[in-house]
């Protein structure tokens, strides 16, 4: 009896699967960032992205960077002084969630564009800490379909650098 429910169960849930499946939104994400930075290396980068509507999706690519986070002396007499580290993520990451608004289409993301820095001070506890030089935006938009937008730019007379970010959004279904 116990496996005779189980099995109707398993039907009737496999059965809703194709109306899930149907009324899921796709949508492709495609985020262009220009940085006239020399340092950026590569003037324009494109990365592109699947979102299922209204669910995070998540982008990374780059490095765990070590960095000391704290030190201790075991108990011990005589032992060496323990170091604890905490890794942080430099490269890119972006994050963002797409939903449709009447229309056009929200979105919400945040991006973040991390590097190591050349380290001028001096060791921590015998160790060198990297510098993490950083731009981190977050956003929050309503766009068009297909049509590219930029969603933020960043001018900084200080470094005469310049940042835009362009997104893209077009339905995957």
């Amino acid at each position: 009896m116990r496996t005779q429910s189980a099995l109707l169960a398993a039907l009737a849930l496999a059965g809703l699967l194709p109306l899930y499946a149907q009324e899921r939104t796709l949508y492709k994400v495609e985020i262009d960032i220009h940085d006239s930075s020399a340092a950026a290396g590569q003037a324009d980068r494109r990365f592109t992205l699947l979102v299922d509507a209204s669910k995070k999706a998540v982008f990374k690519v780059g490095s765990r960077t070590p960095t000391v986070s704290g030190s201790f002396q075991p108990a011990t007499a005589g032992s060496m002084v323990g170091t604890e580290f905490t890794y942080l993520d430099t490269g890119v990451n972006i994050e963002c969630t797409v939903h449709d608004v009447g229309g056009k289409v929200a979105l919400h993301g945040s991006i973040d564009l991390s590097d190591i820095a050349p380290n001028e001070s001096g060791p921590v506890a015998g160790v060198r800490n990297p510098t993490i030089k950083q731009t981190k935006l977050d956003l929050e938009t309503t766009v068009s379909l297909a049509k590219p937008t930029v969603v933020a730019s960043i001018d900084d007379p200080v470094t005469a650098r310049q940042l835009r970010v362009e997104a893209t959004i077009t339905s995957a279904n």
